[in-house]
C-alpha cells in the first residue's frame, strides 16, 4: 500500500493468479517469481524485482516501464532510500549492490558480512543501510562510501527483521525470541572501525555527543514522575530535570537550577507546576508554562529525601535526611507545619488530612495535617517494605518482611485487616482508583496475590515470574495490572480472571517502573542508564478514566495551618440533690401558686424527684399497718409503730439507693454560698424528720 492509499499491489509467484478484487492494471512483464515491490516516497514510481535477475521501474500514472536493471543473479530482496536516490539489492549470490535509482548505475558492492543475509533496511536519513545476517549480527553500512560503520551485538538467533524509527532515534532488531532496541541517532561516526586515526575518532565522537538529545549526554536517571493526566513525565538526571511527552516521545524542556543531584520530583495535581528536591537542600517550584523557577523553599538543613504536592495544589510536603518534614505553601513558601519523624518514604491521603511516612523500619507514622497533637504509629514485627493508600483515604495498606500485609484505618490508626498468604517478604502493593475493595501485592516468593480488602480473602494468585517481584502497578479502573521482577521481565495481567496477557523481556535489570492510567504506556527506569524506555501496549482491558479536578477553596494561609492541641472541656457540675414530694412542697411550694400547682401533672412532679416519695412508700404497707394496729394494746402498738418506721426506712433505702459518682475525675464546682445553703437545707430537713419520728414514737408510749 502506498502512502496516498490509492494503489494496492498483490503479487504471487507466477504474477498472474490474482484474487477476485477490483484492480486497475495487471503487469505481466517478469518471467519468474516476483520477490519484492517498493514504492518511492513521491508515489509516482514503483520498483519490482524478480528471480529473472531483473529490477524494473514502473510509472504509476500509465503503468509503463521506465527502466530495467539486469543483475548477475536472481534478486531476493530490495529497498529504496527515502530521498529516492539509492537502490539496495540483495541477490542470490549473497551480494549487496548499491545502485542509483534513476539510471541504474552500480555505485558500491557492500562487503563485510560473513554469513547469509536475511533482511535489509535503509534508514530515514538515506545515508545508512542496515543488514541482518544469519550469524545473529546486524551490520550498518555507509551508503555514500560503501564502508562498514558498525557491527551490532549478537542476538539470540538469526536477525530476521529490521526497522528504524521515523526520526532514526532507535533501531529495532528481531533475532531469535528477542526484540532489541538500539540507539540509532546519526552519530556521524563514519570512520572505519579499524582506523588508526584516534584523534579523528575522538573529535567526531565529541561532535556527535553535542548533537544528541539531552537524555543521552547526562548521568543515569535518579527518579521520575508521571503527571496526573498521564501526558507528561519528569526525568531527573544529575542536576537536570527533563520534561518529556509520553505519547510522542519528545523532550519538551530542560530545567536547570540545582547545584547538586536531584533526588525527588513531583507534579502538581492541577498540572501547572513541578516540584524538585535536591541534595543542595533546596526545593524548587517550576512553572511548566514558563519553564522557570517560580518559588524556592530553603527551610531544610539536610539533603532532600522526598517531595509531594497535596491535592489542592497549594501545599507542598517535603522531608530531609535529618528527619524533619515541612508543610509549606507552593506560592510564597510560607511554612505551615513542622514535623519531626521518619521521612525516607512519604505520602499523603487524597483528602489532605494525613501524611504517612516511614524509614523502612518496623514502624509507620500517621501525621495529622489538620491538628498538631493528632498522630498515630502502626507497626509490624519486621521491617516495613512498602505501603499504599486507598483512593478514598480510608485505609493504609502496609507490607512487611514478616510476609504479611496489614490494613489500617487512616483515622485512628486501628488495625482493620491482616492479609496472610505469601511465603516470603512482601515487596510491593498497589490499589486502583475506582475499585476500592481490592489490593494486589507482590513478594519475594515470585508470586502476586489479589486480595479482597474487607474480607481478607485471596481472589487470585498470579504466578509467572522467575524472580522476586520488585513492583506492581494497577490501572485506574482496576482491570489491568503490570508487574516487574528481578528476572528482567514485565508481565501484564488481567485482574478479573487472573490471567497473564503478555510478557516483556528486557536486557538489563530495572529498579522501578510506572504506567499510565489506562495502562497504554509503561515507563521503565533501567539500572545505571540515562534512557527511559516507553513501552506502548495495545488492546488491554483497561479504560481511560478522567480523574476529577480538585478546586481548592479560597482560604487564607492562616486557615491552612493546623489547629493547636485540644483543650479539655471544663463542665460546671451542679450539686445533685434528691428531693421527695415532702421536701419539694416544703422548700419550693411557696414559689408556685395553688392554681398553678393544681395544673401540674403528677409525672411532672416526679421529674424533679430522683428518689421515690416517702408518701408513696408509706402507701405500700398502709393497709397492713391499719389492720394490725386495730387489735393491739398501747405498748404493742408503740412497738409496732417503731417497727413500721424501721420498715419504711429500709424500704426507702432499697428503692432509692444513694447515687454513685460515675466519673471520679470530674470535680464538683459550686459556690461556697450554694454549698452552705444546700447543707443547711439538708440539716433542717434531717432535724424535721428526726422530730417527726420522735413524736410518732412518743405518741404510742
Amino acid at each position: 500500500m502506498v502512502q496516498d492509499k490509492k494503489y494496492r499491489f498483490i503479487v504471487n509467484e507466477d504474477f498472474h493468479n490474482w484474487h477476485l478484487q477490483l484492480y486497475l492494471h495487471k503487469i505481466t512483464h517478469h518471467r519468474a517469481a516476483v520477490t519484492g515491490v517498493k514504492v518511492v516516497t513521491t508515489c509516482d514510481v514503483f520498483i519490482s524485482s524478480s528471480h529473472d535477475k531483473s529490477i524494473c521501474l514502473w510509472s504509476l500514472d500509465d503503468y509503463t516501464l521506465l527502466n530495467s536493471m539486469q543483475m548477475n543473479s536472481p534478486v531476493l530482496r530490495i529497498d529504496v532510500s527515502w530521498d529516492s536516490v539509492f537502490l539496495l539489492a540483495h541477490c542470490d549470490d549473497n551480494g549487496l549492490y548499491v545502485r542509483t535509482l534513476a539510471t541504474g548505475k552500480e555505485l558500491h558492492t557492500l562487503k563485510g558480512h560473513k554469513s547469509k543475509v536475511r533482511t535489509l533496511h535503509i534508514a530515514r536519513d538515506s545515508q545508512r543501510a542496515v543488514v541482518g545476517c544469519e550469524d545473529t549480527r546486524a551490520l550498518i553500512y555507509d551508503m555514500l562510501s560503501g564502508r562498514l560503520i558498525r557491527s551490532m551485538p549478537p542476538n539470540p538467533g538469526p536477525v530476521t527483521a529490521l526497522y528504524a524509527m521515523d526520526n532514526d532515534d532507535f533501531l529495532i532488531t528481531v533475532g531469535g525470541n528477542k526484540i532489541t532496541f538500539y540507539s540509532f541517532r546519526n552519530e556521524e561516526l563514519y570512520v572505519h572501525p579499524y582506523s588508526h586515526n584516534q584523534r579523528k575518532k575522538r573529535s567526531v565522537k565529541r561532535n556527535a555527543q553535542s548533537q544528541r538529545s539531552p537524555s543521552t549526554s547526562l548521568p543515569p536517571i535518579t527518579c521520575f514522575d508521571v503527571s496526573r493526566d498521564s501526558q507528561l513525565v519528569a526525568i531527573a538526571s544529575g542536576k537536570h530535570v527533563h520534561i518529556m511527552q509520553i505519547n510522542t516521545p519528545q523532550y519538551q524542556t530542560t530545567l536547570d537550577g540545582h547545584s547538586a543531584p536531584v533526588s525527588s520530583v513531583c507534579f502538581a495535581p492541577n498540572g501547572e507546576f513541578l516540584t524538585t528536591g535536591s541534595d543542595d537542600r533546596a526545593v524548587h517550584v517550576w512553572s511548566l508554562a514558563m519553564g522557570s523557577i517560580s518559588n524556592t523553599f530553603r527551610g531544610h538543613v539536610a539533603p532532600i529525601c522526598c517531595v509531594i504536592v497535596l491535592m489542592d495544589s497549594r501545599r507542598v510536603l517535603s522531608s530531609d535526611r535529618d528527619g524533619y518534614l515541612y508543610v509549606w505553601m507552593a506560592q510564597g513558601g510560607n511554612l505551615l507545619q513542622t514535623i519531626q519523624g521518619p521521612g525516607r518514604r512519604l505520602s499523603a491521603t487524597n483528602n489532605m488530612k494525613f501524611a504517612i511516612s516511614t524509614n523502612c523500619d518496623n514502624t509507620l507514622k500517621i501525621w495529622s495535617l489538620t491538628r498538631e497533637d493528632e498522630k498515630y504509629s502502626v507497626a509490624h514485627s519486621d521491617e516495613i517494605t512498602c505501603f499504599t493508600i486507598t483512593a478514598d483515604s480510608l485505609y493504609i495498606i502496609t507490607g512487611s518482611r514478616d510476609m504479611s500485609l496489614k490494613v489500617w484505618q487512616a483515622t485512628g490508626g486501628k488495625l482493620a485487616q491482616v492479609l496472610v498468604g505469601h511465603s516470603d517478604a512482601v515487596t510491593c502493593a498497589s490499589v486502583s482508583i475506582t475499585n476500592k475493595t481490592q489490593v494486589i501485592s507482590g513478594s519475594k516468593d515470585t508470586n502476586l496475590i489479589l486480595w479482597d480488602l474487607h474480607t481478607g480473602d485471596e481472589i487470585h494468585t498470579l504466578a509467572g515470574h522467575l524472580g522476586a517481584i520488585i513492583g506492581v502497578k494497577v490501572s485506574a479502573d482496576g482491570s489491568t495490572a503490570v508487574s516487574g521482577s528481578d528476572d528482567k521481565t514485565l508481565i501484564v495481567w488481567e485482574t478479573k480472571r487472573g490471567l497473564a496477557l503478555t510478557s516483556l523481556q528486557l536486557h538489563v535489570p530495572f529498579p522501578r517502573f510506572d504506567i499510565s492510567m489506562d495502562c497504554s504506556r509503561i515507563l521503565v527506569q533501567l539500572v545505571d542508564s540515562f534512557n527511559l524506555p516507553v513501552i506502548c501496549l495495545h488492546n488491554t482491558p483497561a479504560q481511560y478514566i478522567k480523574l476529577p479536578t480538585y478546586s481548592a477553596p479560597a482560604r487564607d494561609v492562616e486557615d491552612l495551618r493546623p489547629q493547636g492541641p485540644k483543650r479539655q472541656m471544663k463542665r460546671l457540675l451542679k450539686k445533685e440533690v434528691s428531693l421527695d414530694t415532702y421536701t419539694w412542697q416544703k422548700k419550693y411550694g411557696h414559689l408556685t401558686s395553688s392554681v398553678m400547682m393544681a395544673q401540674v401533672d403528677e409525672r411532672l412532679k416526679r421529674r424533679f424527684s430522683v428518689s421515690a416519695s416517702m408518701e408513696e412508700i408509706s402507701k405500700i404497707a398502709e393497709m397492713k399497718t391499719i389492720t394490725s394496729q386495730t387489735n393491739l394494746g398501747p405498748e404493742q402498738a408503740a412497738l409496732a409503730q417503731s417497727q413500721h418506721f424501721d420498715q419504711l426506712e429500709a424500704l426507702w433505702n432499697k428503692r432509692s439507693p444513694p447515687r454513685r459518682r460515675h466519673n471520679a475525675g470530674l470535680s464538683r464546682q459550686t459556690s461556697l454560698v450554694e454549698d452552705r445553703l444546700e447543707s443547711s437545707d439538708d440539716d433542717e430537713y434531717h432535724d424535721e424528720r428526726t422530730d417527726h419520728f420522735a413524736a410518732g414514737r412518743g405518741g404510742h408510749f
